[in-house]
């Protein structure tokens, strides 16, 4: 504990390291390298000798760029066989250790001759994680040979110092792109700020001060300048590329987290439903199927209001009681006395303030003894969402609310208003006053009104008291970014295996932009499967749309399998095939349209209502084509 360093001593570390230059940086990470190939000469080996066979020989890349792009490149292969290494340690620790690959190999070969006991033996020691066993082995083997050579190429004074310009250019444009980062960082915290201001004021009923004023052309002030610096700094072209790079390891970093990216356009409708939320008007986000309008809801509860909402599913059963709660009779779970337990407590506390020490020690252990030990109580209110929203300070979320009976939906009046400190009477438990905590918020998801959606008309005077939006599909450029953002590995490096796969992934995009518009309405389709132009009938999708979610799913599990396969045959396993029958024709119509699916026959499909001519006609080719 002594050697730990003291607040002062670690604010002037943090100091010292904000003042290094880029040069010193790249002066200490050079001599690291160095200094790397001396702690390895000194370690006893743990892998034994080299890879069997001759040791490998560096043929080296021709001129200094060439030698400079090697180094490059062993030093980023150097990271990845460390972390491989201690990743693979920590999963083997305390394993048995497997059979070889090569023993496996030569018994099953016609090299060597095997008794079936051996084969037997073999059989019995060979473990699941052999290949992860093998595999850190070879790394082993393989980081001594790449660690030799960076030592070689780096005591040459002439490729030593151009390697060290080059890591200083890199490191004063990773500066500048985490500069980016923070400007943006600071800019969405003083429009929050901002915001929390008005909302403040707008609570209390109060005018705007010539303080506030002031604060608020500063905040102003501030994202005019943060903007500009941003401008600045992006004109740099590898700064540009930086940012690009880390921001979709951003959105992979997202994707893979919660499967919710934050976009510019995102952002923009989150920053617009807080700053309505914050003002106390509930949220009403209405969207078609797969726009992501509860996803953006939830993402906004737990990002700036730090919880989970208590959820409404929205549904033609629903009743007051799935809203509000219920009286229930007989034994209830622990955690559920224990919480009525503590909301007692509560409650006597807020009543009874001028209660000594000795009476709220009384009060506690009789009711502990009662609530939790004797569960005497056979009689309870089970508290619903909206209540325990408002007891608790979370946000409300009422999924698909145009689901709801319009007699239930309209008994939320009264409550969509309430502030924190206001006072709400519950009906359903004998009148029982519930006080608003801060965090109560109230959003609610709806569909568009179509023909599609069986829903409820909900009243026009319910309508006014929300503030509402639609939620639409993402913008064409930013679900490409997203797609390739889920294809890069940890260090921004495109994994597919052939150029050509960006190419189906942008046509996927494309794709499913159209599918949208079709579904959605936006584009009527008169040449589409079951399309009558004559009539003007358009083409529809009953239940179908390729939205970011079906997209992920599609992208997957194609990255998953290392892409041993085209896109389109996941596309068919794991869109078009899932969805509904109605549907299933016209969707390979319109895949085939963005030149998927053109040399493909029609029993690949396995799709009964498809057949040889139709899918002809789709892919463009006449009937003489398609028996060639």
């Amino acid at each position: 504990m002594e050697n730990r360093p003291s607040e002062i001593e670690r604010v002037k570390i943090v100091k010292e390291v904000r003042e290094t230059t880029a040069d010193d940086i790249a002066e200490y990470l050079v001599k690291r390298l160095e200094r790397a190939k001396r702690k390895e000469e000194a370690k006893t080996p743990q892998y034994g000798s080299r890879m069997d066979g001759p040791e490998k020989k560096w043929t080296g890349r021709v001129g200094m760029d060439g030698t400079l792009s090697e180094l490059t490149d062993l030093v980023l292969e150097k990271e990845d066989l460390l972390k491989q290494i201690l990743s693979d340690r920590r999963f083997l620790k305390g394993e048995s250790r497997s059979v070889s690959q090569s023993e496996v190999l030569a018994a099953v070969s016609e090299t060597k001759a095997v008794t079936s006991g051996e084969l037997r033996r073999l059989a019995r020691e060979i473990r699941t994680h052999q290949g992860i066993d093998c595999s850190m082995e070879k790394a082993g083997r393989r980081l001594e040979e790449v660690v030799a050579r960076i030592h070689e190429l780096i005591m040459d004074p002439e490729t030593r110092s151009a390697y060290r310009k080059i890591l200083s250019g890199k490191i004063e444009t990773i500066r500048s792109a985490r500069s980016i980062g923070s400007l943006e960082r600071l800019i969405e915290q003083s429009e929050l700020a901002r915001m929390e201001l008005l909302a403040r004021r707008n609570s209390e009923n109060m005018t705007l001060t010539a303080g506030d004023r002031e604060t608020i052309e500063k905040y102003e002030v501030i994202t005019h300048y943060g903007r500009q610096r941003i401008d600045v700094l992006l004109k740099d072209e590898g700064v540009y590329y930086e940012t690009k790079r880390r921001l979709l390891l951003e959105y992979r970093r997202q994707l893979l987290s919660d499967g919710f990216v934050e976009t510019p356009g995102v952002k923009m409708e989150m920053m617009r439903i807080i700053s309505h939320l914050k003002l106390g008007i509930p949220v009403l986000l209405r969207g078609h199927l797969g726009a992501g309008k509860t996803e953006i809801a939830l993402h906004v509860s737990r990002k700036f209001f730090g919880h989970q909402p208590e959820f409404i599913s929205g549904s033609e059963e629903a009743t007051k009681y799935d809203i509000y709660g219920r009286t229930q009779i007989g034994l209830r779970p622990e955690e559920d006395k224990v919480r009525e337990f503590k909301m007692r407590m509560d409650d006597f506390l807020k009543m009874n303030p001028d209660a000594t020490r000795k009476e709220i020690k009384e009060v506690e252990r009789q009711y502990y003894q009662t609530i939790v030990v004797k569960g005497l109580t056979t009689s309870f209110f089970q508290y619903g969402p909206l209540i325990r929203a408002m007891r608790e300070g979370r946000p409300l979320l009422i999924d698909e609310m145009d689901g709801i009976p319009h007699s239930i939906i309209m008994r939320l009046n009264h409550a969509l208003t309430r502030r924190p400190g206001d006072s709400i009477r519950v009906q359903e438990s004998s009148g029982e006053e519930i006080i608003v905590k801060k965090g109560f918020c109230v959003m609610a998801t709806g569909n568009i009104k179509s023909s599609r959606y069986k829903r409820e008309e909900l009243d026009a005077a319910f309508l006014s008291r929300w503030w509402s939006d639609d939620i639409v599909y993402p913008p064409q450029e930013e679900t490409y970014e997203i797609l390739v953002a889920s294809l890069l590995d940890k260090r921004g490096n495109m994994q597919v295996k052939d150029p050509r796969d960006l190419d189906a992934l942008k046509r996927l995009t494309h794709a499913a932009s159209e599918i949208q518009k079709i579904f959605s309405g936006e584009h009527l389709d008169y040449f589409g499967e079951g399309a009558d132009a004559a009539r003007q009938v358009p083409a529809s999708l009953k239940k179908s749309v390729l939205s970011l979610r079906h997209l992920w799913n599609v992208v997957r599990p194609w990255k998953a399998h290392n892409f041993n396969k085209p896109l389109e045959n996941y596309i068919l396993d794991e869109f078009i095939k899932p969805s509904v029958a109605e549907d299933q024709v016209y969707l390979v119509q319109l895949l085939c349209r963005y030149r998927f699916f053109k040399t493909w026959k029609n029993d690949q499909f396995g799709i009964p209502s498809l057949n040889e001519g139709k899918l002809t006609a789709f892919q463009g080719k006449s009937a003489r084509q398609a028996t060639v």
